[in-house]
């Protein structure tokens, strides 16, 4: 029988470069699933979440613009052309209801139309701002709108 000479510090480099090659097998594994993962979130999160089910909301009020407000400065024009002359010089179209003002996106045209008159709007409130779907004059009280 022949016997091995083998001291105990051999054995315990033995352990130690399987436990640290283990190691490195395990994290570039965990790595790798870790960097799939965050990859499909990414990609999740710079598509537009869209819930159908949520209709808009209606808001009922005045559109005019951020700068002059429901009293608009220049005399020379009426409330509608004040609206549009600040909103081409950089304001944005709002929507003043009571003692409320929303900031409205959406088609600016559509929503020029209705500068500086009473309407009823649908669309969806994010924060101080409404993203305009639909724009309707409001009927004037005793008169049916057409």
């Amino acid at each position: 029988m022949k016997q091995h000479n083998r001291s105990w510090l051999t054995l315990v480099s033995f352990f130690l470069a399987t436990t640290l090659a283990s190691s490195l097998v395990f994290a570039v594994v965990f790595a790798g699933v870790t960097a799939v993962i965050g990859d499909e979130s990414a990609q999740a999160a710079d598509e537009p979440q869209v819930d159908p089910i949520v209709p808009g909301q209606t808001f009922s009020g005045v559109i005019t613009d951020a700068r002059c407000g429901p009293r608009h400065t220049n005399r020379a024009k009426n409330a509608s052309e004040c609206a549009r002359a600040c909103v081409g010089n950089g304001s944005r179209y709002t929507i003043v209801a009571g003692d409320r003002k929303y900031e409205l996106t959406g088609e600016l045209r559509q929503i020029g139309e209705f500068a500086g008159q009473r309407v009823t709007l649908t669309g969806n409130l994010d924060g101080e701002s409404i993203k305009v779907s639909s724009v309707n004059l409001q009927a004037e009280r005793g008169r049916a709108q057409p």
